[in-house]
C-alpha cells in the first residue's frame, strides 16, 4: 500500500511535516542546494568535464566525514542515503525509510548552514521496485506538496533503480518518476542495465548484462526526453560492480559510454529526435548527463576516461566505509587495554569514550571524500 508521509500531522494550509523550527525545505541562506543551484551544479561539471562525489551516509558521524571533506577540497558534492542507510538512520527499533530520510536531511539541513563556501546536494540512491511505495513515491509526494506551499523540496534528487526488470517496464516507471520529479522539482536518476555484486541486499551477477547499449540510449531519449520533460542522470553500466573486489575481477568498458552519447547525439544531429538547445549548448556531442556506480578499485584512468565521456556524479560507498571503519579499528588495536575492562581494571575513559575514536573515523573518511574530489576534477570548483 502507498505511503503517504505525516499526512496525519497535517494541518490545513501546512504540508510539512516536520515540526523543526529550522525552515526544513526553505533553504535560505543555507549549504544545501536549491533545484536551480543544483542544476548550475549539474550544467557546471557537463561543461567543465569534472564528476561531483555521492558519497553515502548511514549516520551523523558519516555525514559529518562528508561534509567536512567537501568543505577540505573546496567542492560542491553529493551526500545520498540508500534504502538501508535511510532505515538505520531512523534507529533499529523504528526501522523506516522515510522516517530516517527525513531525519537525514533536517540534520543535513541544520549543519551544512556552517558550511557556507560549498553548496550540497541530497540524494536518495538505489530505490528498487519494491520499495518504490514505501520510500521514494511518499517522499516525491511531499515534496510536491511543500512546492505548492512555496516552499523548496527536502532532497535535490532521486534514484529510480530499475535495473532488476525489463526496459520497458523500466522506463514506464521512469517516466510516471520523471512526470512526479518535475513536480517536485527535483531530479530523477535512473539505472540502465545492472551493476553487479552487492548493494544493500540486491545483487546481480558478473556477466554480459552488466554492459549497456547504444539501442539502450536510443529507448531513454525517445521516452524520457532530453531535458525538455524534466531534468534527468542516466547510470548507463559498463561493467560497474558494486562492492569490493581485487584487481583483474571487474572489466569496465568505459568506451561504451562514449559509444552511447555519440549514437544519441548523431540521431539527434539526423533529425531522427529533437533534442533542447539547453542540453547541446551544455555539452556538445553529449547528451546524456551520466552517472558512475560500482567504482570502487578501479583505475583511476578509467575513472578519467569515464568522466571525459559526460559522467557528473560518482557513487562512493565502499572505499570510505573501510576509511571510517580502518580508523575505528585502528584506535581499537592500538588502544585495546584502555578501551576493555581487562584484568579488573577499568579502562581509559577518554579512550573508549566515542567521540575520541569517532573523530578519528571521521577525519579518515573526510581524507577519503578529499581524494575523490581531486580524483573526479571538483575540488577547488565550488560554485560559492
Amino acid at each position: 500500500m502507498e505511503r503517504t508521509v505525516g499526512k496525519a500531522e497535517r494541518k490545513d494550509g501546512e504540508c510539512c511535516h516536520m515540526t523543526s523550527g529550522i525552515g526544513l525545505g526553505d533553504n535560505g541562506g543555507m549549504t544545501i542546494a536549491t533545484p536551480e543551484r543544483y542544476a548550475q551544479m549539474l550544467d557546471a561539471a557537463r561543461r567543465g568535464g569534472y564528476a561531483y562525489p555521492a558519497i553515502n551516509v548511514t549516520s551523523t558521524q558519516t555525514l559529518n566525514a562528508a561534509l567536512q571533506g567537501f568543505a577540505e577540497a573546496e567542492s560542491d558534492g553529493i551526500i545520498q542515503v540508500s534504502v538501508g542507510g535511510a532505515a538505520y538512520f531512523s534507529g533499529q527499533r523504528v526501522n523506516d525509510r522515510v522516517t530516517g530520510s527525513l531525519a537525514f536531511a533536517a540534520f543535513a539541513h541544520e549543519v551544512a548552514a556552517k558550511y557556507p563556501n560549498i553548496t550540497i546536494a541530497l540524494h536518495t540512491d538505489h530505490c528498487a521496485k519494491q520499495y518504490l511505495d514505501e520510500w521514494v513515491r511518499p517522499l516525491l509526494d511531499h515534496e510536491v506538496e511543500q512546492v505548492k506551499h512555496g516552499q523548496e523540496p527536502t532532497f535535490q534528487s532521486h534514484m529510480w533503480d530499475g535495473s532488476t526488470v525489463p526496459l520497458g517496464e523500466n522506463l514506464d516507471i521512469a517516466e510516471e518518476l520523471l512526470d512526479k520529479s518535475q513536480a517536485a522539482h527535483t531530479v530523477l536518476e535512473i539505472e540502465i542495465g545492472a551493476v553487479g555484486g552487492e548493494e544493500d541486499g540486491h545483487s546481480a551477477k558478473i556477466n554480459d548484462k552488466l554492459y549497456s547499449t547504444p539501442a539502450q540510449g536510443i529507448a531513454v531519449a525517445q521516452r524520457l526526453g532530453l531535458g525538455e520533460r524534466g531534468r534527468y542522470m542516466a547510470a548507463f553500466t559498463f561493467g560497474n560492480v558494486h562492492g569490493a573486489y581485487k584487481p583483474g575481477v571487474v572489466k569496465l568498458r568505459p568506451e561504451l559510454l562514449d559509444e552511447i552519447q555519440t549514437t544519441v547525439a548523431l540521431a539527434i544531429k539526423a533529425g531522427e529526435m529533437p533534442a533542447p538547445a539547453h542540453s547541446l549548448d551544455v555539452a556538445p556531442g553529449k547528451p546524456f548527463a551520466l552517472v558512475f556506480h560500482g567504482g570502487s578499485g578501479s583505475a583511476p584512468e578509467e575513472i578519467a576516461q569515464a568522466v571525459s565521456y559526460g559522467v557528473v556524479k560518482m557513487n562512493i560507498d565502499t572505499d570510505t566505509q573501510y576509511a571510517f571503519s580502518r580508523a575505528v579499528a585502528g584506535h581499537m588495536f592500538s588502544n585495546y587495554d584502555s578501551v576493555l575492562k581487562i584484568d579488573g581494571e577499568v579502562g581509559n575513559k577518554k579512550l573508549y569514550d566515542p567521540r575520541s575514536w569517532g573523530r578519528e573515523a571521521e577525519s579518515a573518511m573526510a581524507a577519503r571524500v578529499v581524494e575523490a574530489c581531486k580524483q573526479l576534477g571538483s575540488a577547488g570548483r565550488a560554485l560559492n
